[in-house]
């Protein structure tokens, strides 16, 4: 019985391995044989599944009525590597690879890679928020597991990045964690987010048909997804205003 109350910090743990790991994988300490392509797209996967078991380990927690500080705190940590810590290198070294992932090439000694660590300060002022908020069903600006994957999709979109794209959304992306508006939660237990969570299915569902139809890489999935998962909060905000 005490192995299975184990569960949960064991899994939420396993979330911050992930990101370790990635990082491993972004600055090309495994393999100096992988392309670039594939050493982001591994790192990719790893903070998939990091974002998986950042939702199990809460759902098995409340499942064996088992949640703790020192699980919450775990939490935290593990998601600052995975959802923060990660992105921001990954676009860190997109700018300094920029001949292969920028529409321009970066000017030696320019200081604009280093703005992609932004991310973390606010996520970390995201997490500490959290932890000393009130239990809440949804959340009080962007999670920062969306965040996450949003970044970390960016190499694979069917086009050539730019300064003034990466910079801004580094910076709205940041604002977002860090603001007051509500996300909805995706859990399906959440009775309340029912029509929300509807809607986000089903235009999921256009989106990945579109994706397939068009031969559109699916990996685009996840990115697209983020962007949709904002605009639709934003638009049922303006619906119960």
């Amino acid at each position: 019985m005490k192995l299975i109350k184990l569960l949960p910090n064991i899994l939420t743990i396993f979330n911050g391995l992930c990101g370790v790991l990635a990082l491993v994988f972004i600055v090309d300490y495994v393999d100096y044989s992988f392309t670039k392509e594939i050493s982001y797209f591994i790192a990719f996967l790893l903070v998939l599944t990091a974002s998986v078991l950042d939702f199990f380990d809460g759902f098995v927690a409340r499942k064996i009525n088992h949640t703790s500080k020192m699980g919450s705190q775990l939490d935290s940590f593990s998601d600052l590597i995975s959802f923060a810590l990660v992105p921001s290198f990954l676009v860190f070294d997109i700018m300094q690879n920029s001949d292969r992932f920028m529409e321009v090439n970066l000017t030696d000694g320019s200081l604009l890679p280093y703005l992609s660590f932004l991310i973390i300060p606010f996520a970390m002022y995201r997490l500490a928020r959290f932890n000393n908020s009130i239990n809440s069903e949804n959340f009080t600006g962007l999670p920062t597991p969306a965040v996450g994957i949003f970044f970390m999709g960016l190499p694979f979109l069917p086009f050539k990045l730019t300064f003034i794209i990466l910079i801004s959304l580094i910076l709205i992306f940041s604002f977002l964690m860090v603001s007051s508006l509500n996300f909805y939660s995706l859990k399906p237990g959440v009775t309340k987010n029912r029509i929300f969570l509807k809607t986000f299915v089903f235009v999921e569902l256009i989106l990945l048909i579109v994706l397939i139809v068009t031969k559109t890489d699916l990996i685009n999935f996840f990115s697209i997804s983020v962007l949709i998962y904002l605009s639709l909060n934003l638009f049922f905000a303006s619906l119960s205003k």
